[in-house]
């Protein structure tokens, strides 16, 4: 079984494939061609077509293990042990890692005797920890800046095998990070069973989890992703890249949870050996960046609810412009990132949001992963797990869809607000930029004020409010929707960050004042 280019990035986000792509830039075009008619002759068999290809794409990019691993299953094929041991050592050294494919491609049969491969298997746990170690230490020299009053701190995860390296306040990432494992367990039980276990575990490789600074964030983005990445217009929060095993997310909240549960997702398929689609990875990842959690219970008893982009998906029906789920379920990458790429990652988080309520999502998933390859397995999963014609599932579907509780977007007059004003912070909580005058405070009173006084404590002008009523509000939009489940007059308990002190203060909310 040989590696192709597209299925190793089947599943990744745009702002993952961008830096990949700029590798090409020698040539784009021509490369991007000689990989086509390599893929081609490599569905065929046609080793002999395939292999002066490859050693094209060697030439041209010497550390791309997909064309190394794939030069060494050509060579294996051709009963050539020794150069296929070396360009199979070759592909692990610039970034090969997964351990089930090594031992269970047939295409490798030919190489197994050689002492290059007994050297690797016998070696792959030294190896893993060496890219383990190269990583963490590429990320220690990209992410070295933390900003004022703070510093880089580092967490190793042996249970789950990640690597942290973080430039938060120390109590925000430890609860962030209890939030992910968590994450992780709701994960295993919901949808990925087994994803835990030390037998499967200690076959993956590490990933390095950085959750830098905002100058170091800035600078990342810019280098990744080119200077249109800085501008206000920027939706990249951050990227989970599998074939550096790097997750890097601005924030502890939304971002952080979307690209772990990348990571997830691409060790249970992986295992698998299952390259699964675009819109089911963003959907699956998306359907996690909105969650409530019972008051007082842990991030593995989280439950996804709607949000904003379920508002999308309302719209999008009261208009007739939403995509059929048959149609959506057999849409290629490139649609899917086409103009419509907003409102195609608000229908795939929906889809999954709807199966989860219905009970059904891990039925769905483990029929979809029984379709593959095929194109219509979206389609497939739906007529099993769901059991009925995908014409009465479309009806069911849309049904739900215009009974979901509209989500404020923004804090209108007369809705429930805090009594202050807040701008995007740090990514641990959103920070207070002003104090909203009551409008009874009189025109002699011209010194604004400068904190809130609340039933018990106060909020000051500075504060990082980092949850409000037990629900995590790590960024605007988060405080919104928690906000618009409230009502004026009710209580509701406000932690936050003063400088590197945590606080808690109890606010009666106000219907907020006309502007």
């Amino acid at each position: 079984m040989t590696l192709q280019l597209r299925a190793i990035l089947a599943g990744l986000s745009l702002s993952v494939l961008a830096p990949a792509l700029r590798t090409l830039a020698a040539d784009p075009v021509e490369t991007d061609s000689i990989r086509t008619k390599a893929d081609e002759a490599l569905a065929k068999n046609d080793w002999t077509a395939a292999e002066p290809l490859l050693r094209t794409l060697v030439q041209r990019q010497p550390r791309d293990f997909v064309s190394l691993y794939n030069l060494a299953c050509a060579r294996a094929v051709q009963g050539d042990s020794r150069e296929s041991g070396e360009f199979l050592a070759r592909a692990v050294e610039n970034g090969f890692d997964d351990y089930r494919k090594l031992t269970g491609d047939p295409d490798l049969a030919g190489v197994r005797g050689s002492e290059t491969y007994k050297q690797l298997v016998a070696g792959w746990q030294a190896i893993l920890i060496a890219r383990r170690d190269a990583n963490i230490e590429q990320a220690r020299k990209i992410f070295k800046n933390p900003d004022d009053g703070t510093v880089y701190t580092e967490f190793v995860d042996e249970k789950r095998r990640f690597i942290y390296r973080s430039a938060f306040n120390p109590a925000e990432f430890n609860k962030a990070r209890a939030e992910i494992e968590g994450l992780g367990e709701w994960a295993e039980r919901e949808i990925f069973p087994g994803l835990w276990s030390v037998d499967e575990v200690k076959f993956d490789p590490w990933v390095v989890i950085v959750l830098p600074s905002k100058r170091d964030f800035l600078t990342w983005l810019v280098v990744e992703f080119g200077p249109a990445a800085r501008t206000g217009f920027s939706t990249i929060g951050g990227s989970y890249v599998h074939e550096k095993k790097q997750l890097v997310s601005q924030d502890l909240g939304s971002t952080l949870r979307h690209e772990f549960f990348h990571v997830l997702h691409w060790r249970d398929s992986v295992r698998k050996g299952q390259a699964q689609e675009y819109w089911v990875q963003e959907g699956l990842a998306s359907l996690v960046e909105d969650v409530d959690v019972p008051k007082g219970a842990s991030y593995a008893n989280l439950k996804p609810v709607p949000s904003w982009r379920t508002n999308i998906v309302q719209r999008r029906d009261r208009s007739n412009t939403l995509m059929p789920l048959d149609k959506f379920c057999v849409q290629p990458r490139e649609k899917f990132l086409s103009s419509q790429q907003l409102a195609n990652y608000a229908e795939a988080r929906a889809i999954f949001l709807y199966l989860y309520d219905a009970g059904k999502l891990r039925a769905w998933y483990d029929a979809y992963g029984a379709a593959l390859p095929s194109s219509r397995a979206g389609v497939l999963a739906f007529e099993s797990a769901i059991g009925r014609p995908m014409k009465e599932t479309e009806r069911d579907f849309r049904a739900w869809v215009r009974r979901l509780p509209e989500v404020a977007e923004e804090i209108r007059e007369g809705m429930a607000s805090l009594g202050v004003e807040v701008e995007s912070g740090a990514g641990d909580g959103v920070t207070v930029t002003s104090i909203i005058e009551p409008p009874n405070r009189g025109a002699a009173n011209i010194i604004p004020a400068l904190a809130l006084p609340g039933i018990k404590g106060e909020i000051r002008i500075g504060d990082v409010i980092t949850s409000v009523g037990g629900q995590a509000t790590r960024d605007v939009a988060e405080l919104v929707r928690v906000l618009g489940m409230k009502k004026p007059g009710d209580e509701v308990v406000v932690t936050y960050r003063r400088r590197s002190q945590a606080g808690e203060a109890t606010i009666r909310l106000i219907a907020k004042p006309a502007s």
